[in-house]
């Protein structure tokens, strides 16, 4: 008589069908540019190395010197006129706007302040899309990431090249988080694991095809031409892809999600019995109260604090290693799609143990293992020259960034869960706030440290993931179980899906939850 919830309605229209396979498609292809622009940095930011200029009377060193070399600072204490890069002005923004000794910092910014810009868009649109909606969210990002990319190419100077890097920043969560938390709550269960990593294997090829197209395609500009215009066909799929109806649900319009779930039966070929959705109040005690509801009660601020320090540091180790990936070899477009392949791998796996071990051990135990990865790396000297030592250098990098990775995909379905659905576009956007902050330091800790010593970068994102690791093991497990659609359905649902405890509202009163089979009863007492 109170109607089903989408979980329980997704049996009878279908958990992964047809509708399903189209949107996951559709979001496979619009992650392409999503996630190139993302990691655009690693080629269009490349320092390259320096040589003496020809017929100088002042530097008098033969060969180039790139920034693993102990002769690289030297260029600093001579004339500009008197030393010169090794490749043409169009190769990076280090050439183009002749970056060098005090101003190359300037390239760590631009780095540093798309991140922070993503943070920032994480607050503010996953706000937008608790408010407003997923789709309202999500269209309005992907015309100003691919519309803004391929501005940027263009750019006269820096500063406008910093701020069109700010601006993608800002629209990135609106992007992936929205496509992410879309597929998630239009699959059951089950499928949700296969569902969300087949996103990330997307833009794991999304990455790999970047180095690949760098590789043939070395002018900056070009390059992000190549990476942003092909994919302006992707605004045509809005058309089809439509609001969550989780998200119609929790905001009372459960006529428009019916609609939807109509759609779908039809798409899938299911007959859909007589049923409807159940109406859920958008209140006080179970309405949007964003970000102030992911810190209380207690023990949802305990798991957003520790879920926030994870996500920064699953940020910092993963972009961190893909950063730092020319210092473990010496070869910038090998070690980078060697470093990328094993986002493959990762996601693949991902899908298997999220639901073979559960969510938990699925990031727990890959987390750690990078970290313990790192922090081997940090012992072993990028500039030796014993090959089977450097190449066991380039090895360990690897597995800390397969792990990372590992980690990094399944976590994004385990925070999914434990946030319901009133706060969930909220809670991803806290915690892409926190996972950009740790991407924001990587630049710092990949190629700021490595000045200071060559031993802190990966010393530094080892011993931060092991941390992370630890800590997460205070969270619960969310394999198997209903995704809560309320505040109160959160915390008071046992193992057994029994409540086990009582839950105070806001107002002061006592909402008392008691199920009855499957019927489930509010009496509210002052």
């Amino acid at each position: 008589m109170n109607g089903l919830s989408f979980d329980e309605v997704l049996k009878y229209i279908g958990e992964f069908g047809k509708f399903q396979i189209l949107l996951e498609v559709a979001f496979c292809i619009m992650i392409f540019p999503l996630a190139m622009l993302v990691f655009i940095p690693y080629f269009g930011q490349q320092i390259p190395p320096w040589q003496c200029s020809r017929n100088s009377t002042v530097c008098l060193y033969n060969g180039t010197f790139s920034p693993q070399d102990k002769l690289y600072k030297t260029r600093c204490s001579m004339p500009r006129t008197e030393w010169e890069f090794s490749k043409p002005k169009e190769y990076s923004i280090i050439t183009q706007f002749d970056l060098h000794c005090d101003t190359e910092v300037y390239s760590h910014l631009a780095t540093s302040l798309t991140f922070v810009s993503m943070a920032i868009g994480g607050v503010i649109q996953g706000w937008m899309s608790d408010r407003l909606g997923r789709k309202k969210t999500l269209l309005p990002s992907m015309i100003g990431i691919i519309a803004i990319g391929f501005a940027s190419a263009f750019s006269p100077n820096l500063t406008f090249y910093i701020i069109a890097r700010m601006l993608i920043g800002f629209f990135i969560p609106g992007g992936i988080v929205q496509m992410f938390v879309l597929l998630s709550e239009y699959v059951g269960p089950k499928w949700r694991p296969f569902a969300c990593s087949t996103l990330w294997i997307a833009s794991a090829l999304s990455v790999i095809m970047l180095g690949v197209i760098a590789y043939f395609v070395q002018a900056w500009r070009m390059l992000i031409a190549a990476t942003t215009a092909p994919f302006s066909v992707c605004l045509l799929f809005f058309k089809f892809i439509p609001e969550s109806i989780r998200w119609l649900q929790v905001t009372g319009e459960t006529d428009e999600a019916m609609n939807i779930v109509r759609t779908i039966a039809k798409i899938n070929s299911k007959e859909l019995p007589d049923i409807k959705l159940k109406k859920l109040a958008n209140n006080s005690s179970t309405g949007f109260q964003h970000y102030k509801n992911l810190f209380k009660p207690k023990k949802i601020a305990i798991r957003s604090l520790i879920q926030g320090y994870a996500w920064i540091v699953s940020g910092l180790v993963f972009h961190g290693v893909t950063f730092a990936a020319n210092d473990l070899g010496g070869n910038t477009y090998r070690d980078y799609i060697l470093v990328s392949f094993v986002h493959f791998p990762a996601a693949i796996i991902a899908i298997y143990l999220c639901n073979r071990i559960g969510r938990k051990k699925t990031v727990i135990i890959p987390m750690l293992i990078s970290g313990l990865a790192c922090i081997a790396v940090s012992i072993i000297p990028p500039n030796t020259q014993r090959r089977g030592l450097l190449g066991f250098r380039v090895f360990l990098g690897m597995a800390g960034k397969f792990c990372i990775t590992l980690a990094f995909d399944s976590i994004y379905i385990w925070s999914a869960e434990l946030y319901p659905t009133v706060v969930r576009g909220a809670g991803m956007g806290y915690l892409q706030i926190a996972t950009r902050c740790g991407s924001g330091l990587a630049p710092w800790v990949a190629k700021g440290l490595i000045v200071v010593d060559v031993v802190l970068p990966f010393a530094v994102m080892g011993s931060s993931a092991v941390i992370g690791a630890l800590l997460l093991c205070w969270l619960p497990e969310t394999a198997h179980m209903e995704t809560s659609e309320t505040l109160h359905d959160q915390f008071n649902k046992g193992k057994n899906d029994q409540f086990s405890e009582d839950q105070v509202d806001d107002d002061g009163e006592k909402t008392l939850m008691i199920r009855r089979d499957r019927t489930v009863v509010y009496t509210k007492e002052k």
